[in-house]
């Protein structure tokens, strides 16, 4: 049942969700078919055993059903409703945590009913509930929109035509909640039109930055502040609309999503990744200050697991700032979170790139020496580690093997982009002149010096190279010899 969407869906729930999904499905209100109550409490015990992913369909009916011979299409028909009893747990959970639109049904089926002595009280509930309520996105304009429109209504019901703010107050949040929509929908399509070169146009955009300019009132309200800043920060790449933007970000987070806070981390990410491609170094710190915060609060987290490229990408940033006790606890404490399938490949490849930048090249040799990887990222970085570490240790043979393997891997591969293809090749043939080069200084051939001037030749006029600032170094070091 590897495949299963069943047991995929249950591996994604928590231990404590697991025990909630064995309640609920228990419960006679929802589910009154005895087997698939079995089915879920058989698979829960082989999940607690580590062997949900090995056993197969016809094991697990033959637990469920040990007197039966196996039947394909009665074990299915199991799994299906067990399936969508978890999609409703699901949507049942998620439920639960938005207080503000269980009130809503409430007053919905109170309205309904013509429950008129209810009314009040689970108005004033809901009132007392959005008090509590910290975030100040889309769905909380959209609730109060909701209640006071609820508010309106009983007013109108009780024959109270005295003026009451309650209509007001559903124009003014349907104002803020549309400027909160259409900024937050510009923002993906500048981010999309750049990253993808897709032709997303936010109508209406032009209209919406005039008001915003001549009408400071909406930017009063931190979600709206936010979002404008973050636009300005998209569209001009203005280091001041950056830091407004960060600043903004770090004291509103409560107004946001969860999901809302995530994708705008990552607009700030890509941001400082721009500026790094652009030469400006320092914003490492920005990025690695940025991952902390998103860590902090679990915004990289998805399903409770660390996508492999994040841990990556994490751990790239901070040996880049030579933080490396904290590169060790992070890979420590987060290998865990990464989806099982990967661990073995992220974590081996991490520490190799850990290793490595201690100068532990034999190390970091021995953390990719058992590893395949089939992905092209982590192929050409393990194989550029494995060069450079050869490179460090003088290892000639290795080093002139890798190489032509090397250059076989990106000739052959459908999964290198030409751009990368022409980066590594050109960072190949140019680590290749620099091992001779190194083997010539060291032998103090008069050739030596003559080599360099092309290897620093090369370097300024060949475009794209993939990991130039490591050849730069290494041409820097040459020099500070030849040129005494």
């Amino acid at each position: 049942m590897q495949n299963s969407k069943l047991i995929d869906i249950i591996q994604r729930l928590s231990p404590k969700e697991v025990k909630r999904l064995e309640v609920f499905v228990a419960c006679d209100l929802f589910n009154t078919n005895q087997k698939v109550k079995e089915l879920l409490l058989t698979l829960v015990c082989q999940h607690a055993n580590n062997q949900l992913l090995t056993i197969s369909s016809t094991e697990i009916s033959h637990l469920l059903e040990p007197d039966k011979s196996y039947n394909e299409r009665r074990f299915n028909n199991f799994v299906s409703k067990l399936l969508q009893l978890v999609y409703q747990f699901l949507s049942i959970e998620y439920f639960q945590r938005q207080a503000s639109w269980q009130q809503a049904a409430l007053l919905e089926e109170l309205v309904e009913r013509d429950a008129q002595r209810h009314i009040k009280g689970a108005l004033h509930k809901w009132e007392l509930i959005a008090k509590k309520e910290e975030g100040r996105d889309l769905n909380y304009h959209l609730s109060v929109i909701r209640r006071n429109d609820y508010q309106d209504r009983f007013e109108l019901e009780q024959n109270n035509r005295r003026y009451h703010p309650f209509l007001q107050e559903q124009n003014d949040h349907l104002d803020l909640a549309y400027l909160i929509e259409k900024l937050r929908i510009a923002c993906d399509m500048y981010s999309r039109n750049t990253i993808i070169q897709a032709t997303y146009h936010c109508h209406f955009l032009t209209e919406i930055k005039q008001l915003l300019m001549d009408d400071d009132r909406y930017l009063a309200h931190p979600t709206i502040k936010t979002y404008w800043h973050c636009l300005k920060m998209l569209e001009q790449q203005q280091k001041e609309d950056y830091q407004i933007f960060n600043h903004l970000l770090q004291i509103h987070h409560r107004c946001f999503s969860k999901g809302e806070l995530r994708t705008l981390y990552q607009y700030g990410l890509n941001y400082s990744i721009k500026m790094i491609n652009s030469g400006d170094s320092h914003f490492y710190e920005e990025i690695f200050g940025l991952y902390q915060v998103m860590l902090e609060k679990e915004l990289l987290l998805v399903g409770n697991q660390l996508s492999q490229w994040s841990f990556k990408n994490i751990v790239t940033t901070s040996i880049r700032l030579k933080a490396f006790d904290w590169t060790a606890q992070f890979i420590d404490q987060f290998q865990h979170k990464l989806a099982p399938e990967d661990q073995f490949n992220a974590l081996s490849y991490n520490l190799a790139a850990l290793a490595y930048a201690q100068a532990d090249y034999l190390i970091a040799l021995q953390h990719l020496q058992h590893v395949e990887f089939t992905d092209s990222s982590y192929h050409l970085g393990a194989k550029i580690i494995q060069l450079k570490s050869y490179y460090e240790l003088e290892e000639e043979e290795a080093f002139l093997s890798l190489i032509a393997a090397f250059r076989k891997y990106i000739k052959r591969s459908k999964q290198i982009s030409a751009y990368r293809k022409a980066a590594n090749a050109h960072f190949i043939q140019l680590a290749k002149e620099l091992f001779q080069l190194k083997i010539k200084v060291k032998l103090k051939d008069k050739g030596a010096l003559r080599q360099w001037r092309q290897i620093r030749l090369k370097l300024d006029e060949k475009a794209p190279i993939a990991n130039k600032d490591w050849l730069e170094k290494n041409v820097r070091f040459f020099a500070k010899q030849l040129l005494k």
